[in-house]
């Protein structure tokens, strides 16, 4: 197997596990009290639960692979040592947050994108999310993926305060600010919301927050 097919391999190993972490927490995800403890790490890393649903059926695997499509082909976009340090970052033994976003929430750019700046686009898709280096400079889609990552495990609690705004590093050097309203506000003034039944997701190096919005560190479309 070459390098490409390879890599394209963890990709999707990668997405899936992502997936099924997720649809395998919806019954203590949103809820009031996790039994299991809040703060305690899932039984199995990314990658080990992305072996574990290779050995699925593919309708199945399709099935949870569907609605994360475009962050996938974001990261396969990726030249492959960018590709690669993404893949690292959420297999490894070091622990971060990932903000997920939805395949509605990468459409959405696409089309807010293609209107503002008069592509002429004939529809949106994964493979669309390729062209943002050719359009806004080489690195960029790097630096908004990183954006949707911050260091350590921060579960709910530690990203939203009740009664203040909060502002979170991320890994690309900008912040996000979470507001008591629960919703997440990025550097082009965006405004998030994470999906409540899909918060608070445990991994052994890390907790994933699925948002409705991707998140841009800096405004695409200021003059």
């Amino acid at each position: 197997m070459n390098a490409t097919a390879t890599k394209f391999k963890t990709l999707i190993a990668m997405v899936v596990a992502i997936s099924t972490l997720i649809f395998a927490s919806t019954s203590f995800a949103g809820k009031g009290k996790d039994k299991a403890g809040p703060g305690k790490p899932g039984a199995a890393n990314i990658l080990q639960i992305a072996e574990a649903v290779n050995g699925m059926g593919m309708e199945n695997e399709d099935e949870m692979v569907g609605e994360f499509a475009y962050l996938l082909a974001a990261v396969g976009c990726l030249p492959e040592d960018q590709a690669n340090a993404v893949v690292g970052l959420l297999t490894g033994e070091d622990r971060y947050t990932l903000f997920a976003p939805t395949n509605q929430a990468f459409r959405n750019l696409q089309l807010t994108l293609n209107d503002a700046l008069d592509l002429g686009l004939p529809g949106t898709s994964p493979e669309v999310t390729c062209a943002v280096d050719t359009l806004l400079g080489e690195g960029t889609l790097f630096a908004v993926l990183a954006y949707h990552l911050t260091e350590g495990r921060r579960f709910s609690n530690s990203v939203f305060n009740r009664n203040n705004t909060k502002e979170i590093e991320m890994l690309a050097g900008g912040y996000i600010t979470s507001t008591p309203s629960l919703t997440i506000i990025d550097g082009a003034m965006q405004t998030a919301n994470p999906v409540p039944s899909l918060i608070n997701i445990r991994a052994s190096n890390g907790v994933i927050h699925v948002i409705d919005t991707v998140l841009l560190p800096f405004n695409p479309l200021a003059p």
